[in-house]
Parts: C-alpha cells; sequence; structure tokens
C-alpha cells in the first residue's frame, strides 16, 4: 500500500464516535492494517510514516491502543497488546504525555491474562522502528497502573473495556 493511502487511514473524522464505538469495529480492522503495515515497512518508510504522525493522528492510534488493550482480554489473545503497544510507539512522538498512560493498560491486560508483561513489550519493540523501540524500552518497566494514568476498568455491556475516568479534552 502507498504510504499516502496509509497516512489516509489515519484521517477520521474527530470526536466521540470512534472511541464510544464497540470493540471491535470497522475502524479497528482500518487502523491494525495501518499499523501492521507500518511494522512490515523498509527502515525509511517507517521514518517518513513517523514523521508525518501530527499530534491528531496519534491521537488517534492512542485510542486504538486503549482499545485493543481491552480487546486483547475479551479475546484472550496477546497479539492485540502487541499491536496497541507498536501503535503507542508510533503515536508517542506526535502526542508523548497522553502516550504515556498507555503502557499501564497493556501491563494490566498482559497481567489479567496471564502473560508476562515484559515479554509483550519486547515483542512490540522488535516489530517498531528504533525510536519506537527505545521508548518502548523506557516505558516497559514502570509501576504505574490504569488507575494512576486515570482509567478504570469496566463492562460496556458486551465486554471489558478501559473508561477514562476524566474525560480527554480530544476524543475520537
Amino acid at each position: 500500500m502507498d504510504l499516502r493511502d496509509l497516512l489516509a487511514q489515519l484521517d477520521l473524522p474527530p470526536g466521540d464516535h470512534y472511541y464510544r464505538a464497540r470493540i471491535p469495529c470497522r475502524e479497528d480492522e482500518q487502523l491494525a492494517r495501518v499499523v501492521r503495515a507500518f511494522s512490515e515497512a523498509s527502515p525509511g518508510r517507517q521514518a517518513v510514516f513517523r514523521e508525518a504522525i501530527d499530534g491528531v493522528r496519534a491521537g488517534l492510534l492512542l485510542v486504538f491502543s486503549e482499545r485493543v488493550a481491552a480487546l486483547a482480554v475479551r479475546l484472550e489473545s496477546s497479539e492485540p497488546l502487541v499491536q496497541g503497544l507498536v501503535a503507542a510507539s508510533l503515536a508517542q512522538e506526535g502526542d508523548p504525555r497522553e502516550a504515556l498512560a498507555v503502557p499501564a493498560l497493556h501491563r494490566r491486560s498482559a497481567e489479567r491474562l496471564g502473560i508476562d508483561g515484559g515479554r509483550i513489550f519486547d515483542e512490540a519493540a522488535g516489530r517498531t522502528d528504533l525510536s519506537g523501540a527505545r521508548w518502548l524500552a523506557d516505558v516497559r518497566d514502570a509501576e504505574d497502573s490504569p488507575e494512576d494514568v486515570g482509567y478504570e476498568e469496566a463492562d460496556d455491556g458486551e465486554g471489558f473495556r478501559y473508561e477514562r475516568v476524566v474525560a480527554r479534552q480530544r476524543r475520537w
């Protein structure tokens, strides 16, 4: 897929729709394809892609990461955790403060699944670029819980979900 086409997949209309959508939804699949394509790209293409991640696109990738942390628990699978961490590692350049909250969700989900959280971070580091791998190494062993970073564990009527305790200024 052409780089412009991949970036266009990150241009969802802003608002609360995606954040509040069912897990999983069509947009989750769309963003999963983008993250997978980033992981499989050459280092040069990854660098160009990373450079194009602005605050809006970073926010979308962070919401995706948050949603797939919950999806992993629902599916009892570690793969969404790895993909969500790759997305967060990419988003951290565009929204570094918000990106710091998301790894706590992935650590908690790994704990709920009985999986070694460090292994999940290491696997994600192997699927991202050097900048993302460094960031993942920096946040890997943090001890903050979802509650510490403003989330609570909830049930949306269809299954497990993380919810922001305090509303974000920008939602998808």
